[in-house]
This record gives structure tokens, sequence and C-alpha cells, in this order.
């Protein structure tokens, strides 16, 4: 069974503030260090590390290989008595899933645009570096202070190896996100359910764009084709 960590308690030095998340695979706090910056401490579960320990580490082997500010850092690994993990950055901001479920905020055409422009600049980087993210979901991307965009927890990316791993997972995920950012503005209007292809008011171009980022038509080919497409919707809309 888990031990969790107390508020107050040290781990190498940080000082646990409160859990800010936890999933399947581990628990993530927010601490400080002695000069007051906040950092990211993940806790692996126990199980979890019995079952798959060499799976929980792919996170580190990436992120240290990544040196980009739209990545956490890695900053240490700790193991004490009863747990281990890893330390990382902390990127202030508000997750996408704040912004839609807490705040109810409605996203503009421009928006979702300039947003999806974003990601794709994210991922490119990625997958220049041989990696798949596999997990592009709202509570994993932070809207910034200055409007930018960071992508977090890299529990599930993987090395692409064009088998298993390949960057099209990431296109899914990337059409999924931004259907959800397209709902922000939606009001239901009839009782019986549909496709998001016929409730949100979408042209013909946006249908292409979002249906093949979800595979329900042929995928792109990569990162470049992808971004023409947008960049396509975006000339046919002025704002």
């Amino acid at each position: 069974m888990d031990r969790y960590y107390n508020i107050n308690e040290i781990v190498n030095g940080y000082s646990i503030i409160k859990v800010i998340g936890e999933g399947r695979y581990g628990i993530a706090y927010l601490a400080i260090n002695d000069k007051g910056e906040k950092f990211v401490i993940k806790q692996l579960k126990e199980d979890m590390l019995e079952k798959t320990r060499e799976k929980l580490f792919y996170e580190e082997k990436i992120l240290q290989g990544l040196d980009n500010p739209k990545f956490p850092k890695f900053i240490s690994n700790f193991k004490d008595e009863y747990r281990e993990g890893y330390i990382l950055e902390y990127i202030e901001g508000i997750v996408f899933e704040d912004l839609l479920v807490r705040d109810e905020y409605e996203f503009s055409r421009s928006e979702i645009y300039e947003i999806g422009g974003q990601i794709l600049e994210l991922i490119q980087v990625l997958h220049n570096n041989n990696v798949v993210h596999r997990d592009i979901r709202l509570p994993n991307v932070i809207l910034k202070e200055n409007k930018e965009l960071s992508l977090i927890d890299f529990g599930l990316a993987r090395i692409i190896d064009n088998k298993k791993y390949v960057r099209e997972m990431d296109y899914w995920f990337i059409g999924d996100f931004l259907i959800h950012l397209y709902y922000s503005s939606y009001e239901e209007t009839e009782l019986e359910e549909r496709p998001w292809f016929e409730e949100l008011d979408l042209n013909s171009e946006e249908k292409i764009f979002l249906k093949k980022l979800m595979g329900i038509e042929e995928s792109y080919k990569d990162i470049e084709e992808i971004r023409k497409q947008l960049e396509k919707i975006k000339s046919m809309n002025k704002f």
C-alpha cells in the first residue's frame, strides 16, 4: 500500500505543500525548496513499480533528453525506505481542464486556431526528438501567463519505433483536444445525441481537418501537412 507524503514533509530538501494530482501510475505533489521555488514531486506507485518498473522511468529518460522550456525539466531522482520517484520543474499556469470545467471559458475560433498551432509546434519538437507523447489531454496542457503553452506529464510518452509507437497516436489526441475546445461554445438544441462532426458548427475544411486527425479519414503524413491545413482554415476565417 502506498505511503503518502504529509504536508511539510521533506523530500530531498523539498518541502511538500499539497497533492496536485494522482493517477494509476503515480502521485504528484507540489513542493518548494529553501528559496520558495516550486517543484513537482512525482511518487511512483508501489504496485506499478513491481509490475512495470521499466515503463515508469520513460518519463525520466525522455525529459532528460529534451532541453526546451515548453516541457518540464527533470531535476533528480529520490528514494527512501518506502517510496521512490523523481523531481520535476513546476510550470506555472492554468490547465485547460480548469479553463473549460471550472471557469466555463468559451474559446473563439481564432483562439482555437492559435492554440492548435502552438500544440503542433510542441508535438513537432517531440517528434523531431523521436518521441510520441500519447497523452495530450486537457489536464496536461498548461496555458501560461504569456499565453504560451506547455505540455506536461510524460508518463505515457515513448520512443517512436514505427510499430507499436507511431506519430499518428499524437494526431488523434490533438484532434480530440481541439474538439473539446470547439464544444466550449456549443449550445445543445436537440435531445438526440449525434456525432461531433454533425453537432458542431464546422465548415467543410474544419471537418476534414478534425476527421483526418481523428483517423476517421486518411491520416496526415506529418505535422507539416497538418499545419498547412490549419493555415488554410485560418485564411478562410476573417477575425
